[in-house]
């Protein structure tokens, strides 16, 4: 489990998401882990997002549109956080 400052969050998740196997995730947690969104993928251009804090939301999304997307859920689920909780999921584990 890694932290890394919030402004640099974006670039290090789109890097990490485009060497991402099939069923395998990243995590992004806040620094006390109550609340975090996991991104896994589906197949090659589909990305499930699942929310777990303000709001607990789950829905697919094309790989094409996350840049966008992170923006919109680091301002709704980390308002106030300077770093961020960033790990690796394998495809055994639960959300």
């Amino acid at each position: 489990m890694r932290m890394i400052d919030i402004n640099r969050t974006i670039p290090t998740v789109l890097a990490r998401v485009k060497s991402l196997q099939k069923g395998n995730a990243i995590r992004i947690a806040t620094f006390k882990k109550d609340r975090h969104i996991t991104i896994r993928r589906v197949n090659n251009t589909v990305l499930r997002i699942i929310r777990h804090g303000f709001t607990n939301d789950e829905y697919e999304l094309e790989e094409a549109k996350l840049k966008k997307e992170m923006k919109t859920l680091l301002k709704q689920e980390f308002p106030r956080s300077n770093k961020v909780h960033l790990t690796s999921v394998s495809a055994d584990e639960r959300e």
